[in-house]
C-alpha cells in the first residue's frame, strides 16, 4: 500500500528525535532500549540512528508496556519468543492480561489500606 506521495509507510524511516516525539518518550530511553537489544535501528554513515516503520511500532509497544510497569525482561520475552507478528500479538495480549490482574490485585490492596487508614485516623482523632 502506498501513500499519496508514493511512499510505502513500512519503508519510511525516522530519526531518533522524531521517534521520541512520536512515542512520547525520551531520547535516553530509546538509546537504552537499543543498548539492551530491544530496538535495533539502522545506522547511517555518520552513525545516526534510523528506525523503520516496523521498528517504530516496536518502540511504541515497548513504551506502552513500560508505562504499564511491564519489566524489560518481560518485554524481551514477548519480543524474543514471538516468531511472527500474530504470535507477538498473542504474547502481548497474555502479558497485558497478566499485568491487568496484577494491577487489579494491587488496587484491592490499596483500597483495604485506605479503609484501614480511615479507621486509624478516626481513632487518633478521638484520642
Amino acid at each position: 500500500m502506498s501513500h499519496s506521495n508514493g511512499t510505502n509507510p513500512s519503508l519510511a524511516v525516522v530519526g531518533i528525535a522524531r521517534l521520541a516525539e512520536m512515542t512520547g518518550t525520551s531520547l535516553r530511553a530509546l538509546r537504552y532500549y537499543e543498548e539492551i537489544g530491544l530496538l535495533r535501528p539502522f545506522r547511517t554513515a555518520n552513525r545516526a540512528r534510523l528506525f523503520t516503520g516496523h521498528q517504530c511500532e516496536m518502540a511504541a509497544m515497548i513504551v506502552l508496556l513500560r508505562r504499564l510497569d511491564v519489566s524489560v525482561v518481560e518485554i524481551r520475552t514477548v519480543i524474543d519468543q514471538a516468531s511472527s507478528d500474530t504470535d507477538r500479538a498473542g504474547r502481548l495480549r497474555q502479558t497485558l492480561e497478566r499485568k491487568a490482574a496484577e494491577l487489579s490485585e494491587r488496587l484491592c490492596e490499596v483500597r483495604i489500606a485506605l479503609a484501614g487508614a480511615g479507621g486509624v485516623h478516626e481513632s487518633l482523632s478521638a484520642a
